[in-house]
C-alpha cells in the first residue's frame, strides 16, 4: 500500500488536496479528524488523559487494517510538527516499514497570510478545526511546521496553486 501522509500547519490545504486525490485519483480518505473526532466521543477535551495515545492507536489500527485489505492508495491529513512530534512521527515512520507500507510524506506550506485566508472558511467553523485567527496567530508564531524528513518526501509551497494541482504534483512524485 502507498500512503501520502498530507502533513503541515492548520489551514494548510490537507483536506482539501486529499478529496482530490480521492476523487480524481481514486486514494482512499482517512483524514485527521476521523479519528479526532471518535476520541472527542468519549474524551472531555482535546488532549485530555491519554487522549493521543488514543488518537493514535485509532490511527494506526485503521492503516493495518487498510493494508490488511488490500487498499492500495490512501491519503492521510496529519496537523504534525517535525520538532515537536518527532518521536511520534518516528513511531509512525516505524509502524509504516514494519507493516510494509511504502509511505510518502507530502509537506504543505504556504505563505502565512494564505494560512490566515483559508483558516476562515465556512467549512472550518463548525467542526474541531482551527479557524480562529488569535489561536492560528499564536500556533503559527509558536511552532515550526517543519518537512518529514523521509526519502519519500516532498515540500509544497502551495500558496499560488490548487488543490488540483498539488494533487497532480503529488501523483507524479510518486509514480
Amino acid at each position: 500500500m502507498k500512503v501520502v501522509w498530507l502533513h503541515g500547519a492548520a489551514a494548510v490545504g490537507k483536506l482539501t488536496v486529499a478529496k482530490v486525490l480521492n476523487k480524481k485519483f481514486g486514494y482512499k480518505l482517512f483524514h485527521n479528524h476521523l479519528a479526532v473526532d471518535l476520541s472527542l466521543s468519549i474524551y472531555d477535551e482535546f488532549g485530555d488523559k491519554e487522549f493521543f495515545v488514543f488518537t493514535n492507536q485509532i490511527r494506526r489500527t485503521t492503516l493495518a487494517k487498510a493494508q490488511e485489505i488490500g487498499v492500495t492508495h490512501l491519503v492521510m491529513t496529519h496537523m504534525t510538527c517535525y520538532e515537536g512530534d518527532i518521536i511520534e512521527i518516528n513511531r509512525y515512520l516505524n509502524f509504516f516499514e514494519e507493516q510494509g507500507i511504502e509511505v510518502y510524506p507530502i509537506h504543505l506550506n504556504p505563505s502565512h497570510d494564505a494560512i490566515f485566508a483559508r483558516s476562515g472558511a465556512s467549512e472550518r467553523v463548525n467542526t474541531h478545526k482551527i479557524s480562529c485567527s488569535k489561536t492560528l496567530s499564536t500556533l503559527l508564531t509558536d511552532t515550526k511546521f517543519n518537512a518529514i524528513q523521509h526519502t519519500n518526501a516532498l515540500s509544497i509551497n502551495n500558496t499560488e496553486l490548487s488543490a488540483d494541482q498539488v494533487a497532480k504534483m503529488v501523483v507524479e512524485h510518486i509514480g
